[in-house]
């Protein structure tokens, strides 16, 4: 079997074990999410931006709900932020601090504190996005990237320059998670999923990034979609449903090995 076909075998064979598994309105309303979630406003991109560096490994345990932020946050207007701390992190994470102190260790001298990392990232989202005027603006600049896999994945390369936080993987999170369905995260399912099936040689972010949007080619679906379908497997969490399953990764991979020799 050449790789193409055990490609789009594999993805056909995903798809068709989560739809046995929860059956097809619940699998359809957890793809068409991304379809439907689209910024309207420079202060979306943001809150998105700075959502997704509380995805970093663990921060959701440790960085307050960004809602709460608002007020010093200054209504999540990245120029207003930038103007107010330009990159004075410290003045943020005090400000941050007197909010939230009593509720989560903060110390200012442990550089690698989740605090002080985060009010970093802020400050270089902030920075970063006063570049935009308009959310239009913002989605001219990342449709520019739109011509190929190669510099469709530049884009969270320079994100992951610019604002500090930022992995490869997160960069294809914010993105993804404001509609930008060909981005897809390369996070840990898909690296054991696409390991143990032999899809790929390495695990590195971007050879699996590479191969979801292969496979996207390969099936006519947005990476994105891709993605989705194999992080499910391997989370078993469908956001807005009651539904939980638990991870089925052994399960999936069991299954499939022998079908895609």
């Amino acid at each position: 079997m050449d790789e193409d076909t055990r490609l789009k075998k594999v993805y056909d064979e995903a798809y068709s074990f989560l739809e046995r598994k929860v059956g097809e309105s619940v699998l359809k309303k957890q793809l068409e999410y991304y379809y439907t979630n689209q910024p309207t406003s420079i202060k979306d991109v943001f809150k998105q931006m700075i959502q997704s560096l509380k995805n970093k490994q663990g921060y959701a345990n440790f960085i307050a709900d960004i809602d709460q932020m608002n007020t010093i946050l200054l209504g999540f207007e990245p120029k207003k932020i930038f103007e107010k701390f330009g990159n004075d992190w410290e003045k943020l994470f005090l400000e941050f601090k007197e909010k939230f102190g009593k509720n989560y260790k903060m110390d200012i001298d442990n550089k690698r504190n989740a605090w002080v990392m985060y009010s970093r990232g802020v400050l270089s989202c902030s920075k970063f996005l006063s570049n935009f005027n308009s959310v239009k603006e913002f989605d001219d600049f990342v449709k520019s990237f739109f011509h190929n896999e190669f510099t469709i994945a530049s884009l969270p390369m320079l994100l992951k320059e610019e604002i500090f936080g930022f992995g490869f993987p997160l960069a294809c999170d914010f993105l993804k998670e404001l509609g930008y369905v060909q981005y897809a995260k390369p996070d840990v399912h898909l690296k054991e999923i696409f390991m143990e099936l032999n899809l790929v040689e390495s695990d590195t972010d971007y050879e699996i990034f590479k191969k979801v949007v292969k496979i996207g080619l390969l099936v006519k679906k947005d990476p994105v979609i891709v993605d989705k379908i194999f992080w499910l497997i391997g989370s078993g969490k469908f956001i807005e449903s009651d539904l939980k399953i638990g991870s089925q990764k052994s399960e999936f991979i069991n299954q499939v090995k022998e079908k895609i020799k």
